[in-house]
Formats: structure tokens, sequence, C-alpha cells
């Protein structure tokens, strides 16, 4: 039960953080933890909201699951909710939300995930609109690569972050024959533990042709890794190449 000085405080809160035009919420760093969530999801300013920034508010899955069932969120269109301990329970709640089919932008980075919440996302059906996935610092593994790269729901994807995400060669090679992500232009796979067949995996693809930045920094793929990138016909669009 929402208390009537939680309501004032996050009402106020809201007041504050809120644009002129309503259509963005910045509550980054607000720490609302999940008591605060309760109170949020009850106000009417959120139908507005396009633009919804929640990193860093100590939320835990209760906190994703109320957010993941409120009603007022019917035009939002970025998530940011990053930095939070919501776990593969709250991601859960979050891929099956009904605000998630007009998403374009969605951050989850650190949210202590595993595999159970990255196949959660790319199992969904609701991201056909995505723009934007950011799963950085989430352990999901190759599995969830895997199932996103296959995944006709996810055609639309400009950016992929999979940084220090338990990847491997494995899920970079079905990355790497991807027909569904074709309109990929930034691709985030640093800091896995990935070395020169990966390198060469990539090099070969004839889908992920549009990339224009690929950050590999923090892997294994030695110098010749990169020539073999800087090489390959297939990134011809390519501007930047972070390795180091």
């Amino acid at each position: 039960m929402v208390t009537s000085a939680k309501l004032e405080y996050i009402n106020r809160l809201i007041n504050e953080c809120l644009s002129e035009d309503g259509d963005a919420l910045e509550l980054k760093g607000k720490f609302i933890g999940d008591e605060g969530m309760e109170a949020l999801v009850l106000s009417d300013k959120l139908e507005e909201v396009e633009n919804l920034d929640l990193t860093k508010n100590s939320l835990t899955h209760k906190g994703a699951i109320m957010l993941a069932e409120c009603d007022r969120l019917k035009k939002l269109k970025r998530l940011y909710i990053g930095d939070n301990n919501i776990g593969d329970q709250g991601t859960s709640a979050i891929a099956n939300a009904e605000f998630c089919s007009n998403l374009a932008h969605l951050d989850l980075r650190f949210n202590s995930m595993g595999q159970e919440g990255g196949m959660a996302i790319a199992q969904s059906k609701k991201f056909k609109k995505l723009q934007v996935l950011i799963m950085q610092e989430n352990q999901v593994g190759d599995d969830t690569l895997k199932t996103i790269a296959k995944s006709a729901t996810f055609a639309n994807l400009r950016k992929l972050n999979f940084y220090r995400t338990d990847i491997s060669v494995k899920g970079v090679k079905v990355l790497a024959k991807s027909k569904a992500l074709k309109q990929l232009k930034y691709l985030n796979i640093a800091r896995n533990y990935l070395y020169l067949d990966t390198a060469k995996a990539l090099s070969e693809t004839k889908t992920l042709t549009n990339i224009q930045t690929l950050l590999m920094f923090d892997t294994g793929i030695g110098d010749e890794g990169v020539q073999v990138i800087m090489a390959s016909e297939s990134f011809a669009k390519l501007k930047t190449f972070r390795v180091t």
C-alpha cells in the first residue's frame, strides 16, 4: 500500500523531473526504489511520457513487475532501466509488457540478468519497432544472442550492445549469418572471450554489411583478427573499429 507521504514525494519528483511538454521523465539516480515505483505507476502524467529514464533507482524485480503492468505507458518509446537489480524475473516481466510494442530503445544494462532473462527478451514478439537494445554487463550468454539473431522480430535493430555478456564464438557465428539483423549499424561485443576465429566468422558475413561502428576491445582477436576485419569487403561501410 502506498503511503500518502510516498505519493506526495513521488508526485513532487515527477513535477520536478518532467519535461515542459510532458513527454520525457528523467528520474536517473533518484533511488526511488520499489516503493517509489508503486507510487509512480499511479500517476496520470505517465500517459504522455515517451522517454522514461529509471537508471540507477534501486529497483528489484518487484518494481519492474509494477512497471510492466502499468497501463499508462501507451506512448512510451524509450526506456532506460539500467543499473538496477531487476534480475531474470523483472526482465521477463518487461519482455511481456504491453508498452514494449512501441519501444524503439531499451536499455537493460547492469541488472543482474542471466540467460533466463536474456531469453525472455530474445523470444518476445513485442519488439518489432525496437531500434536500440542494450544488454551490457548481463550474463545472458550465447543462446540469447543466437535467438535474437534468428528472430524477425528484431529486424529494425540499428544498435546492439552485448558488451561483457558472456558470449563466445558460438553466438557470434550465428550472428554473422543473421538474415534478421541486416539493418544493424552499431555492434558492441567488447570484453567477451572472443578470439581470432570470431574475427574470421564476422569477416565472412554476407548480411551484416551495414555496420559502421564495431567495438571489440578487451577481447583476444589480436592483430591478425584486426587485419581480417579491416580487409573484409563485408565491412566496407565501417567507420569506427575499436579494439583497444
